[in-house]
Parts: C-alpha cells; structure tokens; sequence
C-alpha cells in the first residue's frame, strides 16, 4: 500500500474512535500562538495612536463606527463562504473547507498586523494639522480594515476545525488545554510586554516595540503552516448542498444555545478589549500615582491567582458542567472588577491588587471554555437543527455582537479620556491631564473596571437564566451525535470504496 494511502488509512482509524493524534492536538494548539500575540498587541492599538501618534478622538471615534459596521458585514458572509468552500486536497485524498484559509491566509494576516503599527513617523504629534490628521485617520482605519478581513479568514477556519476534529468531550479538552498552554506565553508576551512598551511612550520604547511586532509577525505565519501540515478535516462532515448565507443565519438563530452565545461572546470580547485597551492608560494614570506603589508587589497576588484559576476551572467544568465552569468565572469577573473600582477610588494599590487577584481568579476562563462551549453550540445545531456539520457559519455568523463591541471598546476609553481631560497636548509631546489628575484617573478607571463590570454582570444574568446546555443535555446529546457520526462515517467510507 502506498505510504499516502496509509495514512489515509490510519487516519481513518483514529476517526472512529474520536481520538485526536498527539501530532494534530500539539499543531492545532500551536496555531492559537498567532492570533493570541496579535490580539494582545492590537490591544494597545489605542495607546500607540492617542497617546503617541496623536490620533484625535473624533477619528477614532469615526474610525471605530466604520469599523463596527464593516465587522458586522464581513464575518457573516466569510464565515459562510468559508463553510461552503470545497477544495480537494489531492495529497492527502479529503476535500476541506478551512486548512486553504490557513495555509493561503496566513502570510497575508501577518503582513496585515504589522503594517498597523507602521505609520510615517512624520505623521506624529500634528494635532492641529488637518492633513496630517487626516491621513493619520486612512492609515489606522484601513490598516485595522485589511487586519480585520484576514482575521475573519484565518481566525474563523482555525475555530471551525475543533468541533469537527472529534466529538469525544475529553479530547476536545485536551486540545484546549494544549491550546492554552501555547497561549500563556502568547498572552505574557502579547498583552503584558507590550504595556510596558507603551504605559508611557518614548521613542526609544516605540523602536523596541515595532521591532517586537516584526518578530512577532514573522514567527506568526509558521504555526498555521504546520497546522496545515498536520491537522486533516473531516471530508464525511462536508455537507453536500452549499446553504445560502440568510439561510444558514435564520437557521442559527432558531438554535437557542446560540442565542445567548451571540450575547456571551459579546460581553467576554467587550471586557477583555476594555481592558487591553485601557491598561496601560491604568497603571499610569491610576496605579503610579498612588502613595508607595510597587509594580512587581502589586502583580505578584494577581498572577498567583492567574494560575491557579486554570486548574479550577478545568475541574468544574469535568465534575458539573461547562455552563457551572462559566458560571463561575463570569461571577468572579463581577466581583473583581467592582472591588477594583471602589479600591481605585480610594487611592489604596494593596486593595487594587486584591480586586485584580479576584478577576484574574476568572479571568482564564474564557480562553479555556470558549471553544468548548462554542462546539457545544454547533452540536446542537447538528443534533436538533440543521442535521449538517456547520462549524464555518457559527464561526462567522456567531460574531454578530461580539465585533461591534470590538469597536466600542477602541472608542470608550479615549472618548472618557477626553471626555475627562485626558488629552495629547503638542507642547508636552504626549498625554497631559488638563482637568487635573483625580479627574483624569476617574476617566480611566471608569473604563478599566467599572464599565466592564456592569457589561460582565449583564452576561452573567443572561448566562445563568437561558443558557440551556446543561450537563445532562450535553450528556445525552453526545450519544446522540455520535450515532449520528458514526452513519455518516459509515456512508462517506462506502461513497469512498465505490
């Protein structure tokens, strides 16, 4: 038998028994490197432009509205497009629908990412030159444009592969726990270095902080050419009609665990941009002040608590359920951010350090339970829907709330900043606090604590009262899904001999 043809065969093996090869799980967990380092990076989008660039409010303000709406447009028809792709695969003998995403998309994402953080030097600082500013504008708008459309290509492919890799519910974790693993260095160097970069700006630090995103932009393309490489889809899965786009959508929303999904990834993306976005503004305008401040003290209690979280989270969501393990780490998001508001008012680090140490008890679980949850979802859909493996639609069609709010978290924080006299003035070269320091910490803690808290404790409620994926649904759904697996295996292995 050709070597081809065996490991066609020896695929097909693995299939059956819904266990994921160690090779597949490890490359697959890899590629979440990328997309985690250019999210962390895109976080302080904000601080390069506003407070180094000199970006005006009113065109981000501007910026962000086009943006929402071209997030809005552009997931739903990709994703679908991407779940009708058939591309054969002559090598490996399966027709796919995401790897050409990956493999083709993944040069032209990274190119994407780093021209965002490459507008003309010249450009910086010029305020009061409409031109200027102008230009400035067209520079970060379409730069995030072209980064968002290859982010919606790439990103949606990778996050369609998981549910139809396998169906067995610990193989699925164990893949998000590689998948995690890959991302806590991902996430200390792409969310953390780079507020060290940019909490307050220099040039020195800017050079230092472009030749970071270079890096992380070339390494970026070669995780999801080794998942292409390894990873193999599931051809029986492939549906053989294409579904029309307000088809496929008037189908999804008719799936009540997708409904409140639109709503729960909404609120996580909304909170966790808010805080991206407005970290670095916080320890400098909030943390630094205060009497005594100690950075390395005050971050010791949060990552403690960072680490532990993980293994909590995992063991809830073994012993009761996905929904317990989610319920959880919402209502420590809740109370960790008001602790934090109220502890930032007082001027006290110690307590803000507490408050944050009570979020971050929280603050992993929507990186481990997301795409569990989100394959949950599509299960449904398959079992009670549509009866079809859908994973491409649910990738796009899910960011529906989830994207705009993307726009709201750019735009809230500076337009509080501003808003409460937070504001680049020329002739510092920088961000100056024109209404006075209490007044330009209240903006920002606003932004960094209590408009995420709210936001999470509205997800909590809708979380809590209407997601309908319990343990003993989930449970039997499995069993029925399976079955169901198995007979289109069965009917697509047959089409293959004949």
């Amino acid at each position: 038998m050709p070597d081809n043809d065996k490991e066609i065969a020896k695929h097909l093996e693995h299939r059956s028994s819904e266990m994921v090869p160690l090779k597949e799980k490890l490359s697959y967990g890899f590629a979440q490197m990328p997309g985690t380092f250019y999210g962390g990076m895109m976080g302080v989008i904000q601080s390069f432009y506003f407070a180094w660039m000199g970006l005006l409010n009113i065109w981000i303000f501007i910026a962000q509205i086009i943006y929402a709406v071209w997030n809005v447009i552009n997931d739903p028809i990709f994703g679908n497009a991407i779940g009708n792709t058939r591309y054969y695969n002559k090598k490996r003998g399966e027709v796919q629908r995401y790897i050409p995403y990956i493999k083709f998309g993944a040069p032209l994402f990274s190119l994407c990412f780093a021209l965002v953080f490459f507008p003309p030097i010249s450009w910086r600082g010029q305020t009061s030159n409409l031109t200027i500013q102008i230009w400035l504008f067209i520079w970060y708008l379409v730069s995030q444009l072209a980064y968002d459309t290859l982010f919606t290509l790439v990103l949606c492919a990778h996050v369609a592969l998981l549910p139809q890799m396998t169906l067995n519910q610990r193989e699925r974790e164990k893949i998000q726990l590689m998948s995690t693993a890959f991302m806590l260095p991902a996430i200390i160097i792409g969310f953390i270095v780079p507020v060290m970069y940019l909490a307050n700006p220099t040039t020195a630090t800017i050079a230092q902080f472009q030749l970071l995103v270079v890096i992380i932009a070339i390494f970026g393309v070669f995780p999801y050419l080794l998942l292409s490489k390894y990873v193999h889809e599931h051809s029986e899965h492939i549906p053989e009609k294409k579904t029309p786009l307000l088809k496929s959508i008037k189908l999804a929303f008719k799936n009540p665990s997708f409904r409140v999904y639109v709503i729960y990834d909404g609120v996580s993306v909304l909170l966790l941009n808010l805080v991206m976005v407005s970290l670095p503004f916080y320890l400098t305008w909030v943390l630094t002040p205060m009497e005594g401040f100690d950075m390395i003290l005050f971050w010791i209690g949060p990552i403690i608590c960072l680490l532990i979280s993980i293994p909590i989270i995992l063991k809830i969501a073994a012993r009761l359920s996905t929904k317990a393990s989610i319920t959880y780490y919402l209502g420590a998001l809740v109370i960790g951010f008001f602790f934090s508001f109220f502890a930032g008012l007082s001027g006290n680090w110690v307590l803000v350090s507490i408050g944050f140490s009570i979020f971050m008890l929280g603050f992993a679980g929507d990186f481990i339970q997301h795409n569990p949850m989100r394959a949950d979802t599509i299960d449904y859909d398959y079992w009670k829907i549509s009866g079809e493996r859908r994973e491409g639609l649910y990738a796009g069609v899910g960011p529906l709330l989830s994207k705009p709010m993307i726009s709201v978290a750019l735009a809230v924080p500076t337009a509080l900043m501003t808003a409460f006299g937070l504001i680049y003035v020329d002739a510092v070269g920088g961000l100056a606090a024109t209404q006075g320091m209490a007044s330009a910490s209240l903006g920002v803690n606003l932004s960094m604590t209590l408009i995420p808290g709210i936001a999470c404790l509205i997800g909590l409620i809708v979380w809590v009262k209407f997601y309908p994926l319990t343990g003993e649904v989930v449970e039997e759904m499995k069993k029925e899904v399976r079955i169901m697996h198995e007979r289109k295996r069965k009917d697509y292995e047959e089409s293959r001999r004949t």
